[in-house]
């Protein structure tokens, strides 16, 4: 593990990303990017993406295969547009749990749904919001979605993956998600916005790529 350890960290180098240990981890480390615009990530940072597939190819370095490991997605509270667009995607995200996680790959402890939502036979669709989630920052350390993080909403609920599509698929989730929540209004959410397919209508209609890379 020395020797991918010392390969991937060529990425600090080009200021990229840097390398850390992580308790969850048995044997292994954690690569963790820089801030980078979702455009940088899909256009420019080839190096990070080529680092990635030769720990795969030539070291052996395994991620999907393992119970340790995951994928998380750090989104910065600047590129919301108010509280209201915070609570919208948080709400968009939580209420579709089901399609998450199986976009995902996985449901974990290490990233809980059921603590922001209860079981109510008279809600549609039969869930709804625990109160502490409507702060958008009072969600638990190991939520789903982290929001105890001053300057970012962490994405916890992707499974581990060293293939790039893999990777590339959840940033752009995590992107349209989003850009899809930012100009609800009132009446969308009414009419039923906070659909699933109503999501994957606009994905289409918007032509985001998250759907070429759905096969994780």
């Amino acid at each position: 593990r020395r020797g991918a350890a010392e390969f991937a960290s060529r990425l600090e180098n080009e200021r990229l990303a840097y390398l850390k240990s992580d308790g969850s981890l048995e044997c292994g480390f954690e690569i963790v990017s820089h801030p980078m615009s979702h455009s940088y990530f899909m256009k420019d940072a080839n190096f990070l993406w080529d680092t990635i597939t030769s720990l795969k190819t030539s070291y052996e370095m395994m991620a999907w295969g393992t119970r340790t490991c995951g994928l998380h997605i750090h989104i910065s509270r600047k590129g919301f547009s108010s509280g209201a667009h915070t609570h919208r995607f948080l709400a968009f995200i939580y209420r579709n749990a089901k399609d998450m996680i199986k976009f995902a790959g996985r449901s974990s402890d290490y990233a809980k749904f059921s603590d922001c939502w209860k079981f109510d036979e008279y809600a549609q669709p039969y869930l709804s919001f625990k109160g502490k989630i409507m702060s958008g920052r009072n969600t638990e350390r190991y939520s789903a979605v982290n929001t105890q993080n001053r300057d970012t909403l962490e994405l916890r609920f992707f499974r581990g993956t060293m293939r790039k599509s893999g990777v590339m698929s959840a940033i752009e989730l995590a992107h349209a998600s989003v850009e899809y929540t930012r100009h609800l209004t009132v009446s969308d959410v009414r009419y039923g916005a906070y659909n699933w397919t109503w999501f994957a209508d606009w994905v289409r209609d918007q032509n985001i790529m998250f759907g070429i890379y759905s096969d994780l």
